[in-house]
């Protein structure tokens, strides 16, 4: 399975992060050509984010390349601190030997002094572009054996951050799952190497210029490269919490929402094997799995309920009871229907599906299921996942039964 290295347009926001945020307590005024920790050497701007900006950096001394998230001065030290680094370091100290070790993994962290404060900067493994622009290469749908590649590393690394105690909780969508660049060699001849600017962290703040992203994504596999040979990691650690204590009850993004977070119930990891669910027939299809619109295209909760019930079946009584009491009852009676709802609006997962293969519907439905399970307590783990049979099959290898 190849592609062609030709790029796809992708526009790009001429504003960026915005200048406004370059301000005391938010992000550092980055330069191409600075030197950060003494040896990281800036190249240039990959990326930025609601909590940072990515840079492309060379180690001077290795002369190797590596990526520095440099992350706002409101990440700690204030009310709002995110815990992304301890987080990090306590999945870097697990077993090595773990096949998900290496889907998330830090390499080096520092703290750098500037202008608007004092800001956490992390050293990532390099890599080339993340699953939302990854799948334009295939118009929106990655092919399914890639999924299915990319789905088992998914969980291995779930599997390997839950054994340590850690729950993702947030965005394990395709904007947080990074492709790892094979061969870094190919990128030498597009990438400068700027002169070292002198230090001028002494001196008064300098106006700054937003510096323009410069992604990797269209030089970091060769022509003709056969893409069964990526890999990925998942990426976005920042508000992800311990199993043993939370670091907020605020989590996941609404549509990828958990029911028992709906519900303002105890959650726990099983909250990212819901999140998987949604994601997975979104990277088959090109769709996503809920829409919870209302009829003026705002989210709606009762919707997103709806949604739920209509294609997994009835709330459990146990979900039920363990929630908010207010919000139970806002959206259900006493008999645990959901009050006056539409649920013939909503198509069924068969419905969804009918496009696939039939060798390989029956597999993936089963396996979708069983992320998408309304009671916490009956979905399966990321071990338990990894044994199911869409993961393990080859559909092209089937020969087609005759008619």
């Amino acid at each position: 399975m190849h592609i062609s290295a030709s790029y796809p347009h992708v526009k790009r926001d001429e504003d960026e992060e915005g200048i406004s945020r370059y301000v005391p307590g938010d992000l550092h005024p980055v330069s191409l050509g600075e030197l950060y920790n003494n040896k990281y050497l800036v190249l240039r701007k990959l990326g930025y984010g609601r909590y940072s900006t990515v840079w492309l950096v060379q180690d001077t001394s290795a002369k190797l390349l590596w990526a520095m998230k440099v992350l706002s001065a409101s990440c700690y030290g204030t009310e709002s601190d995110i815990f992304e680094l301890e987080i990090l370091q306590h999945l870097k100290s697990g077993d090595v030997t773990h096949p998900g070790y290496q889907y998330s993994i830090l390499h080096d962290s520092f703290t750098h002094k500037g202008p608007n404060g004092e800001h956490v900067c992390l050293i990532f493994k390099l890599m080339g572009e993340s699953l939302r622009t990854f799948r334009e290469w295939f118009d929106g749908r990655i092919p399914t054996h890639l999924v299915q590649k990319f789905t088992r590393q998914l969980l291995h690394a779930l599997e390997y951050a839950h054994g340590r105690g850690v729950i993702h909780t947030e965005d394990i969508q395709p904007s947080n799952i990074m492709i790892q660049i094979p061969d870094e060699s190919l990128l030498t001849p597009h990438i400068s190497i700027p002169n070292i600017l002198p230090d001028t962290s002494s001196s008064p703040p300098r106006e700054y210029k937003i510096i323009q992203t410069h992604s990797l994504r269209e030089i970091y596999f060769a022509e003709d490269f056969n893409v069964m040979d990526l890999n990925i990691t998942l990426s976005d650690w920042g508000v992800a919490s311990f199993v043993s204590h939370h670091m907020s009850e605020e989590i996941q993004p609404l549509l990828l929402r958990a029911p028992e977070v709906l519900f303002g119930a105890k959650w726990d990891e099983k909250v990212d094997i819901w999140n998987l669910g949604a994601l997975v027939p979104e990277l088959v299809f090109g769709q996503r799995m809920f829409c919870a619109r209302d009829e003026r295209g705002a989210y709606s909760v009762g919707r997103h309920l709806e949604e739920m019930v209509g294609l997994l079946g009835a709330m459990p009584g146990c979900l039920l009871e363990k929630g908010d009491r207010e919000v139970v009852i806002e959206w259900f009676g006493e008999d645990g229907e959901l009050r006056g709802r539409g649920l013939e609006k909503v198509v069924s997962l068969e419905k969804r599906f009918e496009g696939m293969d039939l060798r390989e519907r029956g597999k993936f439905l089963a396996f979708v299921r069983k992320m998408l399970v309304l009671d916490p307590g009956k979905r399966l783990t990321a071990r338990e996942l990894l044994g199911e049979d869409w993961l393990k099959h080859d559909y092209d290898a089937d020969v087609p039964e005759e008619n």
